[in-house]
């Protein structure tokens, strides 16, 4: 499932030097998946559940498809409630875009109101970072963004179910619907439950979402060997062009420490390539530039196993 890490108290820098390469042997053969019949009242999917991600001879459409939620989710802004209540119906139908980004949204605010569980108002919530007041005004904001889930419920037309509609629900549901970003969120957060066949096939959809947050958390993975930097940054930049949002207002991106000395908070035309091009030699950033253009390449033919080369570990 997608990370809860605290989108606005995040730290998190390129740890450029800890970025690997994925080696995968010649002739290896695919693991073959398979997905469990998914109905709309299923709980979370565990760690013995598998998903299959269905390659679309229509790309335009499904794109599109795609893209109308997405679209609506960044237009929506703060509204997180409102937005919600929108795609709701879409979602419970099977509409694993809308699936997604409920379940970004919820996530983001099941986190928000858990840190502040006893708060009264805004001001006391915030009293414990009146030390850091560009903080401060960030956790303020979305601390009131959040406040209507704290007492209603936007799936009000969907059936009862027991456990209620929480984030891990929907994040499942998207994963299960095979959704790019989702599956690639969930890979990143279960390394070695997704084969780098399923995670090729996420990203050989084009979906800018799931390139971007491939090669952002790829680049942010604590835990990865010592090795070049460029592929995880080439995903990044291959995203970023082929018209991901790169921007502040995407909160799979902890942009809220720049590792180019801008004061916290960034500022609103920062950008994950801003970020990159700080952490990254010239000699570095250039070969990263070369691969980004190969990974745009290859996209056009859909084909997974020309990304496998491409996926770093």
């Amino acid at each position: 499932m997608q990370s809860r890490g605290r989108w606005s108290l995040a730290t998190v820098m390129l740890a450029i030097s800890g970025w690997a390469y994925l080696s995968i042997p010649p002739g290896t053969a695919p693991e073959v998946i398979s997905k469990p019949s998914a109905a709309a009242n299923r709980g979370p999917i565990d760690a013995g559940d598998q998903v299959t991600l269905v390659h679309r001879t229509d790309t335009a459409r499904a794109s599109g498809k795609e893209r109308e939620w997405e679209t609506q989710f960044y237009r929506a802004g703060s509204n997180y409630f409102e937005f919600i209540t929108r795609a709701a119906q879409a979602a419970y139908q099977g509409d694993a875009a809308a699936q997604y980004y409920i379940g970004r949204t919820l996530a983001r605010c099941e986190e928000t109101n858990a840190l502040y569980p006893d708060a009264d108002s805004a001001e006391e919530a915030m009293s414990q970072l009146a030390y850091s007041p560009a903080l401060l005004e960030l956790e303020r904001r979305e601390y009131l963004n959040c406040g209507r889930f704290r007492n209603e419920s936007p799936f009000k037309g969907l059936p009862d179910r027991p456990g209620g509609y929480l984030a891990d629900y929907w994040q499942s549901r998207a994963v299960g619907s095979g959704y790019p970003a989702a599956v690639v969120a969930a890979a990143s957060e279960s390394p070695g439950k997704y084969t780098p066949q399923v995670i090729a096939t996420a990203l050989a959809t084009g979906n800018t979402e799931a390139m971007l947050l491939y090669g952002w958390k790829q680049a942010t993975a604590g835990d990865a060997l010592e090795s070049a930097p460029i592929l995880a940054a080439a995903w990044v930049l291959a995203a970023c062009r082929s018209g991901a949002n790169c921007g502040p207002t995407n909160d799979v991106l902890p942009l809220s420490t720049c590792s180019a000395g801008i004061e916290l908070g960034c500022s609103e035309r920062y950008t994950v390539v801003d970020e990159l091009t700080a952490n990254l030699g010239s000699q570095d950033l250039e070969r990263a530039n070369l691969f980004a253009e190969n990974i745009q390449a290859s996209l056009q033919y859909r084909d997974p196993g020309q990304l496998l080369k491409y996926l770093p570990f």
